[in-house]
């Protein structure tokens, strides 16, 4: 059986980083990848509030 070099990439586990990662992209249906190809594709398909923290904001020192 002849492997292609991608499908030896694919399937080599993937370090403690990048499976927290790969989690929290899956549990906030955000984009994986590297940032800038994260912002490129949140631009084009819009689930910016995927990348944006959860809950409320917080207040600036002003008290607003």
């Amino acid at each position: 059986m002849c492997y292609s070099p991608i499908l030896y990439y694919v399937n080599q586990p993937q370090t403690g980083a990048e499976l927290e990662a790969l989690r929290r992209s899956v549990n906030r249906g955000s984009p994986y990848g590297g940032p800038s190809w994260i912002q490129r594709t949140a631009q084009q398909l819009n689930p910016q509030s995927t990348l944006r923290p959860r809950g409320r904001p917080k207040k600036n020192e002003k008290g607003s």
